[in-house]
């Protein structure tokens, strides 16, 4: 008998299963929380190591490379595991990676099981929102992948600074042995506490083309792509168009960074009311807000209320366009093809932030930070488009 039929599995739940969401929504915050630490702790390790901030940095941007090479591949080879064990499987070789990395005696050692946790943390991600939405009615899978997704928000809003915190009052290494507690106690808690659910057989290459929901699942992966772009295009350069193109004071940068926060908080929340009733008429909306945002920080960067109003409308929508974006995803997609279209989220979101990062820097250096809104807005335009193009392939 295969794996797929020996595997008990239960029914979809009718009513949300809040504490199933909430284990999963802490094993989100964990490995966004040690995908960005090493931003905040990035003095320290550079001091203790002997290196250049610079090298300490490809703690994060080899990050990013080895999700973009990795993640496919990974959940192809792995789809026929049961998705509960996939999940604590990659959680384990986080925990593991991030004790090791609380030992590491030289730089090199760190960097090399960065590589061994990105691998697992793409993993993690192609899997746990197919995971999530398995064990729920269909009806409410755009709730699911927000509540699940507010991990993520958790991160950057309490996680990485008090991570950060940490690493400065005490020792950078006792962060990442922290984090590799919390993420083996979560994995205990999944193994032991959530349902299983199993895996699929892989299509052959051909036979997934030939899937009616390929070409729709890869304009939402598109449309990932330039909204990831689109708004680290402008984010990465912030603080000096805050500060050298609107003229406000450097004071202003950090409340008004947690009014970003804040409002990304608010668009996660819009995406979990609105994402199952209105799942692409809230979809373009928001797009469309995003891009409009955007724009105007390129048309009215000398109005100081229209900058930050901006802003505001930026960070709402780039709260909720992910969410809304991944349930879009699984929401086309064929039952086949769940698992490859969620590692198609990760592989073209982290390719996005990658080209917006670049794109910024060659803007910033060259024509300036209005270019670079202005070029962050066509991006975000080019997303909802691409959104349109989704919702006309798979006619609906």
């Amino acid at each position: 008998m295969s794996q797929t039929t020996a595997i008990p599995e239960a029914p979809p739940a009718t009513r949300t299963p809040w504490p199933t969401l909430i284990v999963l929504a802490f094993a989100v915050f964990a490995t966004v929380t040690v995908e960005m630490i090493p931003a905040g702790l990035l003095p320290a390790m550079s001091a203790e190591f002997g290196v250049s901030a610079a090298q300490v940095g490809l703690l994060v941007s080899l990050w990013s490379a080895t999700i973009i090479v990795t993640s496919l591949p990974v959940v192809r080879l792995a789809a026929r595991v049961d998705r509960r064990t996939f999940i604590v499987a990659a959680l384990a070789v986080m925990a593991i990676a991030n004790v090791i990395t609380a030992l590491a005696p030289s730089f090199e050692v760190a960097l090399g099981v960065r590589v061994v946790a990105a691998v697992a943390h793409g993993a993690f991600w192609s899997i746990v929102m197919v995971y999530a939405t398995s064990l729920v009615d269909p009806r409410v899978s755009g709730r699911t992948v927000a509540v699940v997704s507010a991990g993520a928000s958790g991160a950057t809003v309490l996680g990485i600074p008090l991570g950060t915190l940490v690493g400065q009052v005490a020792d950078w290494r006792l962060v990442f042995g922290g984090l590799a507690a919390v993420l083996a106690a979560v994995a205990v808690v999944i193994h032991r506490r959530l349902p299983r659910r199993p895996g699929t057989r892989p299509a052959p290459r051909g036979e997934r083309r030939r899937d009616q929901s390929f070409r729709p699942v890869l304009a939402a992966a598109i449309a990932c792509l330039f909204t990831a772009a689109a708004s680290f295009t402008l984010f990465t350069y912030i603080a000096p168009y805050l500060t050298d193109v609107a003229g406000l004071p450097a004071a202003w940068i950090s409340p008004i960074l947690f009014g970003f926060g804040a409002a990304g908080i608010a668009g996660l929340v819009i995406a979990a009311l609105t994402a199952d009733r209105w799942p692409v008429t809230s979809l373009v909306a928001m797009s469309a807000l995003f891009a409009v945002a955007l724009g105007t920080l390129g048309i009215a960067f000398q109005s100081t209320v229209a900058v930050v109003a901006a802003i505001l409308a930026w960070g709402l929508a780039i709260g909720g366009l992910p969410a809304m974006l991944q349930s879009r995803l699984l929401g086309v997609a064929s039952p086949e093809l769940r698992a490859t279209a969620s590692a198609l989220m990760v592989v073209f979101f982290n390719a996005g932030i990658a080209l917006g990062a670049t794109l910024g820097g060659v803007l910033e250096t060259g024509v300036g930070l209005v270019a670079a809104a202005f070029t962050a807005a066509g991006l975000a335009a080019l997303a909802t488009g691409a959104v349109v193009a989704s919702r006309l392939l798979a006619g609906r």
